[in-house]
């Protein structure tokens, strides 16, 4: 009954999002597409983009059975197949998948919680509540991409993993490959094989940690962490900083080890660095330093471990809220202690690997590739809420879920009136005829609009002003500021992702309205009022990826 109620209150949210945003913005009957990643494994499954196929196949197979499925011949031809894939009909389909996983997802962790504590259900029911009232859960989950299914996946195949453990399940244990390939077949999460510790035999932890207690074990992770994160970074390697690989020896205690493990040590530094000369490990830790629009994210350098460390602890307290967030220390003291079935608890190891991935390692970090931290987030905060006093208090509980409620509404609202992009029609309405340049990500309604390029602004913005009004949106120009990509120090534009120099000290000039060829005519901003997303705003701007503020410069001459 509680797991029925729990989803019902995931699913209402999210299915109501996923059917109406961007109906009605420009007549009773369009369609505009608000979020320029949906449908991306629907286009890869036809072959007109290269990502995942798994979700894909099966939004088309549910189009195909309703009567929406492609016209025969598409696959191969990208116009065709993305035209298909971003009509009404399959995003449609697309986003309600997409809820309806998302919904699953929060029963998913309350079955996860139970098994773990099954004598503390409270912990299991409030995991739960706080992943169905995650805004960014909400939003991820409307949307047609991989992202909600991908966690779905993820953690049906950890509840697989988890049943198997604590119940000696065999059967559990002999069908997890089939919950394992999709784990990492809808978003190349290669993070679930780790769950797999969980049956590696008591004497070989103990021989491997020989002479090692707790602490000297998490120092030892963490270097070995560390160890990675310097060979992965762009601007260790152009350093050629190698020597300093020398100092992850010091840690390791030598003289308390057994010693066929004292070789296993001593080649680590060795085989880390051959691992991440591989192309394509090379290619998820590194990144390369250029792309189509620029720099690419290998080009952040030194600025990366801030950037990451930073993001990990912003996207959890826009994603639970602060109050919840507040628990999570108390939570992962409890969960250290080793209490409760301990080999439960390691099937939950991808995630702890996972964190430290995108805390260290990482180059790529948009917000919603961290979602699939969130659950496992709430789980520790319910831990972290129950072994204080504070759960035993009525009014307590109260305020504690009231507090991401309000944070979801705040988030959530900001896909519905709050859209600066609806706006944005008056102010065509108001000028119509006019020749207007607009950047990306700022989806104009049909009309006179070109897609605009800094490079029309340079010299003597001959091109430029050729039009008459430039609408910029903040979830373009942000690559010129601090944002999830670049990490809070932005003092060197070469270090800056998806953007060169120049296109840098366009932006800036353009929004402290020093640029001579362009006049604020015209704010259309976001607005919170939670203490979250304010913070997020002054240090990062606009939370969301393709929601954020848009300007509305008048060209002179």
């Amino acid at each position: 009954m509680y797991l029925l109620v729990l989803f019902l209150l995931a699913l209402l949210p999210r299915l109501y999002s996923a059917q109406t945003l961007g109906w009605g913005w420009d007549s009773p009957e369009s369609f505009t597409l608000v979020n320029f990643d949906e449908a991306g494994s629907c286009r890869a499954a036809l072959g007109g983009f290269d990502y995942s196929t798994f979700i894909g196949r099966q939004t088309i197979a549910i189009a195909n059975v309703l009567g929406q499925g492609p016209d025969s011949g598409i696959a191969g031809n990208p116009r065709a197949v993305k035209a298909f894939c971003h009509n009404a009909n399959h995003i449609l389909i697309a986003r309600t998948y997409s809820a309806v996983t998302g919904a699953l997802t929060v029963v998913l962790v309350a079955v996860i919680a139970l098994l773990l504590v099954p004598l503390q259900p409270g912990i299991a029911w409030t995991a739960g509540a706080l992943l169905a009232l995650s805004g960014f859960h909400i939003s991820e989950s409307h949307s047609g991409t991989v992202d909600a299914p991908s966690v779905f996946f993820i953690y049906l195949f950890l509840v697989v993993m988890a049943f198997a453990v604590s119940r000696g399940s065999r059967w559990g244990l002999r069908c997890s490959p089939l919950f394992l390939v999709a784990a990492i077949w809808t978003k190349y999460w290669v993070f679930a094989v780790f769950a797999y510790v969980a049956y590696i035999p008591l004497w070989v932890w103990r021989y491997v940690t020989s002479g090692m207690g707790r602490w000297r074990i998490t120092v030892i992770a963490l270097a070995t962490m560390v160890l990675f994160a310097m060979l992965t970074n762009s601007a260790f390697q152009e350093a050629q900083l190698y020597p300093l690989l020398a100092a992850y020896y010091l840690v390791i205690p030598w003289r308390q080890m057994q010693r066929p493990m004292v070789l296993v040590w001593l080649l680590v530094p060795v085989l880390a660095y051959g691992v991440c000369q591989i192309d394509i490990i090379a290619s998820y830790t590194t990144g390369g330093t250029s792309g189509s629009f620029g720099t690419s994210y290998g080009a952040i350098g030194w600025n990366k471990w801030l950037r990451n460390l930073v993001n990990v602890p912003a996207l959890l307290l826009v994603g639970l809220g602060l109050p919840a967030c507040l628990f999570i220390p108390a939570g992962i003291r409890v969960i250290a202690r080793g209490e409760g079935n301990v080999r439960a608890w390691l099937c939950l190891t991808p995630l702890l690997v996972f964190v430290l991935f995108m805390a260290l390692l990482a180059p790529v970090t948009y917000y919603r590739h961290y979602l699939a931290l969130l659950p496992v987030a709430a789980i520790v905060a319910a831990f972290g809420l129950y072994a204080t006093p504070w759960a035993s208090r009525c009014w307590f509980m109260v305020l504690f879920f009231m507090w991401p409620a309000l944070l979801a509404i705040d988030l959530v609202q900001d896909y519905h009136r709050g859209d600066p992009r609806v706006e944005l029609r008056q102010w065509y309405a108001q000028n119509q005829g006019a020749r207007v340049f607009t950047s990306f990500y700022v989806n104009p309604p049909a009309g006179n609009s070109q897609i605009f390029r800094p490079e029309y602004a340079f010299g003597d913005a001959a091109t430029l002003r050729q039009a008459h009004y430039l609408i910029l949106s903040e979830n373009w120009y942000d690559t010129a500021f601090a944002n999830e990509l670049n990490g809070p120090v932005v003092s060197d534009p070469s270090r800056l992702i998806k953007t060169k120099p120049e296109y840098v000290q366009f932006y800036r000039a353009a929004l402290a309205g020093r640029h001579p060829n362009l006049v604020l005519e015209k704010s259309i901003d976001v607005k919170n009022f939670m203490p979250e997303l304010l913070m997020h705003h002054w240090l990062y701007g606009t939370f969301q990826l393709f929601v954020g503020d848009i300007r509305v410069f008048r060209i002179v001459n």
